[in-house]
């Protein structure tokens, strides 16, 4: 049996080494200049890109992974795949343990009567099973949608429903989405992008 003061040793170094890795998973987002593009600690997204903070760690890992390997090649990854290609597995994972340990980005109001279609068009066509209510609660690694960027998530419908992204875990949503119009699309980016996440 453990002594009290080695328990509380251990506690400190697995304190201490949760410490690091997050000291590490931040050096890491800016030495990468991952900044530039996801903005400050992944909250604040430039145009078109995804903000990152409070994703699920689990789903970020799957895709600097397969962005890494050349398996997701769609837009607008193309000018990550130089900068993840130079990492680790080990780095990948700090990075994603970080990012997913920050508060998700403060949602932005948008046009109402278009997220309440969003909302009907989420609801009919089976999101929930996999994303969860609302975009909040998705399967173990799958992606957070609620509060993403409403121009990424459009994008990113239309490129999956068109299968211009067609990695092997999006084609299982093809047959959910290929039904979206481009309007429609809007209509789901806009409801999930005014959705809070707690």
């Amino acid at each position: 049996m453990m002594s009290r003061l080695a328990v509380v040793v251990l506690a400190v170094l697995v304190v201490a080494g949760s410490a690091q890795a997050a000291d590490d998973g931040r050096a890491l987002f800016v030495a990468k200049g991952c900044i530039a593009c996801h903005g400050a600690d992944g909250r604040k997204a430039i145009a078109g890109t995804p903000h990152l903070a409070g994703q699920n760690a689990a789903y970020l890992l799957r895709q600097m992974t397969e962005i890494a390997d050349g398996v997701r090649s769609s837009p607008p990854v193309g000018p990550m795949k130089p900068v993840i290609a130079k990492t680790t597995p080990e780095e990948r994972k700090l990075l994603a343990d970080w990012l997913a340990a920050q508060p998700p980005a403060e949602v932005v109001a948008g046009d109402a009567a278009k997220a309440e279609q969003g909302a009907l068009l989420f609801e009919d066509s089976g999101c929930i099973g996999c994303h969860g209510a609302d975009g909040t609660k998705p399967l173990a690694d799958y992606p957070f949608l609620a509060g993403q960027r409403k121009d990424y998530i459009a994008t990113q419908i239309k490129a999956i429903r068109d299968e211009v992204r067609s990695t092997k875990r999006v084609r299982l949503m093809v047959a959910n989405v290929r039904q979206f119009k481009d309007a429609e699309a809007e209509q789901l980016a806009e409801f999930l992008s005014q959705v809070k996440r707690k």
